[in-house]
């Protein structure tokens, strides 16, 4: 998009570049005082050891336990790893398994483990470890976040797992599964390799001995979380990728307790921290001393379409409101130009993306109004829910109906609190709504979330049988040419019907310290910082 045409874009939806501005301002106001009302370590943070902040204390030191949040996932990612791993692309390399084999029939995997890894106790990795590990996961008593993608209430069953020797483990399926690999890897709840010294002598949970880069150190509950560089770690030799290759620890890091994003700002500012998450609400100031570290991610920010309705079921006015707006236009408004325009829900992040997956709407006014003419629209008012609480939802719907209004659709602009609109969407009760998903490992999982019969789940957003059965067709499918073959033509299906838009992957921002050197984003937004050196 030109210089022109995004400040055109913009001059039409002045009030909320204002509201942006305004917003802007009071953050930096307040981040001069908030250091004093939070938990921020009141020191710089030394050059041996890397300080990120937590907006929360992880609840558990077990992975993938059901009381795990997101700063457990970040924390434990350096700590433990699994027998294969994400890659920057989302696809799948490998970690403590140097290969696998899968059976002609699909139910069969044979993994193959790198020889002389050892545990943080020092003991070293054998077949066995992976099978106790598994099994002590897939106990109802231990709590285990995923169990239900093992035991095959959400795909392929495992039904044994064996250990034919010290470096070969065999996993059986009960059926093929596309996503079994990934489902060991999952950030939320890896199928870590543990040693059976996690656990006391009556199973109680300890604390994770693993394999990874770094181990346990101190964790102060409510304060912060310090790991330590894992003196015995033996990096991979392949190039480090999301989850995957080389992971080598520089300096201690210490995880620190700070709930409020003001405060972490105040404290990056005063060198206290290092990095930290950074949202559309924190506008830094411009300064030499830090610097904004941005990545695409694989959140998608759509405009959900209510099929149901009334004057929504008819195809042409859907199709009317995808050819409206200027789409890539909005998306780098609302972002910055941090992110380029993405219609599919295969995120161009992702090893499955391609020229069919990222080719859009156009904007068309003609077309618009002949399918405006044909559907026999008279201007009714057509209502776009969004609230405040995620500005660039906020953003996105402004932007949205000043260009669909120019268009000559008559949309009116509801902002309700974040709880009403997400009662709303679980409901299925809205016309317009800007929203947004989180990320997930392989698009197949989201388009899962969004194909189905509204009758019996209205958080479906698409209503196309010969889709969902196009979608199941891969449920076993492990041929990555196959599957990304199938997913284009589910994105071309969407596209033709329209229950909803989606306009770009929302980006992975960072703001990092200039001692920092080698912090990279990651599509799922995990933050990782072994292969980061500190001045």
């Amino acid at each position: 998009m030109t210089t022109m045409s995004r400040h055109r874009l913009r001059t039409r939806v002045r009030g909320a570049t204002l509201a942006a501005t305004a917003l802007a301002a009071a953050v930096l106001a307040l981040a001069g005082t908030a250091v004093a009302q939070t938990a921020a370590p009141s020191a710089a943070a030394p050059h041996h050891e890397i300080r990120f902040a937590l907006s929360t204390d992880t609840p558990t030191s077990m992975p993938g336990s059901i009381l795990r949040n997101t700063a457990t996932d970040t924390i434990l990612a350096h700590v433990v790893e699994s027998l294969v791993a994400l890659r920057a692309d989302m696809s799948i390399g490998p970690m403590l398994a140097d290969t696998w084999d899968i059976s002609p029939d699909g139910k069969t995997y044979t993994f193959h483990l790198r020889h002389g890894v050892h545990f943080h106790n020092g003991k070293t990795v054998t077949a066995a470890d992976v099978k106790w590990s598994y099994e002590y996961f897939m106990n109802p008593k231990t709590g285990f976040y995923c169990r239900r993608a093992y035991d095959g209430h959400t795909g392929a069953k495992v039904v044994g797992v064996h250990a034919p020797d010290r470096h070969t483990v065999v996993f059986s399926l009960d059926k093929p599964s596309a996503l079994f690999l990934n489902h060991m890897t999952d950030p939320r709840c890896p199928m870590a390799v543990l040693s059976p010294d996690s656990v006391d002598a009556q199973g109680k949970w300890g604390q994770p001995i693993g394999t990874g880069p770094y181990r346990f150190g101190d964790w102060q509950p409510g304060q912060y979380v310090l790991l330590k560089p894992f003196d015995d770690y033996q990096p991979r030799k392949e190039q480090a990728s999301g989850l995957a290759g080389s992971k080598i620890a520089h300096a201690d890091v210490r995880f620190v307790v700070i709930p409020d994003e003001t405060s972490q700002l105040s404290a990056l500012m005063a060198g206290q921290i290092d990095a930290m998450n950074m949202s559309e609400q924190i506008v830094p100031p411009k300064d030499p001393r830090w610097h904004i570290v941005a990545g695409p991610g694989a959140d998608p920010a759509t405009l959900l379409i209510q099929n149901r309705d009334p004057l929504l079921s008819d195809v042409r006015i859907r199709r009317a409101i995808a050819l409206a707006a200027d789409l890539p236009g909005i998306a780098n408004a609302v972002t910055e130009g941090r992110t380029g325009y993405n219609p599919s829900l295969v995120p161009n992040a992702s090893a499955l993306a391609t020229d069919v997956t990222k080719a859009g709407y156009a904007q068309s006014l003609p077309e618009v109004r002949r399918l405006l003419k044909e559907a026999g629209y008279r201007g009714q008012t057509i209502t776009l829910e969004t609230n405040r609480r995620y500005s660039h939802m906020f953003t996105m719907a402004v932007y949205l109906q000043s260009l669909l209004s120019r268009a000559g659709i008559n949309v009116k602009l509801q902002v309700v609190e974040w709880g009403k609109q997400l009662a709303d969407y679980r409901a299925g009760r809205f016309q317009l709504m800007a929203f947004g998903y989180t990320a997930r490992t392989d698009p197949a999982l989201i388009f899962a979330d969004v194909l189905g019969d509204k009758s019996r789940n209205p958080l479906v957003q698409w209503e196309d049988p010969d889709a969902l059965a196009l979608l199941r067709s891969i449920s076993g499918e492990t041929n990555e040419a196959v599957r990304a073959n199938v997913l284009a033509e589910l994105h071309r299906r969407m596209l033709a019907d329209a229950p909803m838009l989606v306009l770009y992957d929302s980006p992975d921002l960072i703001l990092v310290s200039s001692r920092l050197h080698g912090v990279t984003t990651w599509p799922l937004r995990l933050k990782r910082f072994y292969n980061v050196t500190k001045d």
